[in-house]
Order: C-alpha cells, then sequence, then structure tokens
C-alpha cells in the first residue's frame, strides 16, 4: 500500500471538495488544519480539530479493508487501532439522514482520535 499526499495548491475550502461528508461530521467544529492523502483508491482526509484528530476514509469502487484502516492509522496518527474510535457506519447514518452524494460513494469510515488538552 502507498500512501501519498495530495497537493493543495491553492485556497481550498473542504466543504467545496466534500460538502456532504464536510457538513454531517463537522458541522459543529472548528478545524485547524487539514490534508488530503490517498491510499491506493481510498481518498483519505487528515483533520485536526481543537478536541481530536479524525481521518475520513471514503472510496467510490469498494468496501474498505481492515487492514488499509490499521494501515492509515499507523502511518498518520501514530498509534494503535485500540488507542481509536472507528466508526463504520457513517455511510449509513447518512443516507438514513437523507444525504444524497453527488459522486458514488462506496464506503466511508471515520476514525477520530481525541488531543490531550494542555
Amino acid at each position: 500500500m502507498k500512501l501519498i499526499e495530495s497537493p493543495i495548491n491553492t485556497n481550498l475550502n473542504l466543504e467545496t471538495v466534500f460538502p456532504n461528508v464536510t457538513k454531517f461530521l463537522f458541522d459543529h467544529s472548528a478545524i485547524k488544519f487539514y490534508k488530503i492523502y490517498a491510499l491506493d483508491r481510498i481518498q483519505i482526509i487528515y483533520v485536526d480539530t481543537y478536541d481530536y484528530l479524525g481521518l475520513v476514509m471514503i472510496d467510490s469502487k469498494k468496501k474498505i479493508k481492515k487492514s488499509e484502516v490499521d494501515f492509515a492509522i499507523h502511518r498518520l496518527l501514530k498509534t494503535t487501532r485500540d488507542q481509536v474510535k472507528v466508526d463504520v457506519g457513517v455511510k449509513a447514518r447518512m443516507e438514513a439522514a437523507g444525504i444524497k452524494f453527488s459522486a458514488p460513494r462506496k464506503d466511508i469510515i471515520f476514525v477520530k482520535m481525541p488531543v490531550a488538552k494542555d
């Protein structure tokens, strides 16, 4: 597996790239910064809020494997699966809320790691 950071050359708003996902997951959170990665076909959004670090993994072709989630956690969050909360039901909850996707989304996983308060 290859993890590649996607360069962001312009002042890009995360809500314009992933409007439904961003609105659903980060509606009431202030985002410090974000980075976009690619892990094979999976798009990964690394989000740093003031309360937690999050990974949003989106795949439009297939279900995301447990090994791919573990690889992203290890490489980006520098921790193990035991230290984070993995939410695999994000797509089902979004569809239940009536959200329609502009592009096909086969699987969406949200990984959340709390940040220690200073």
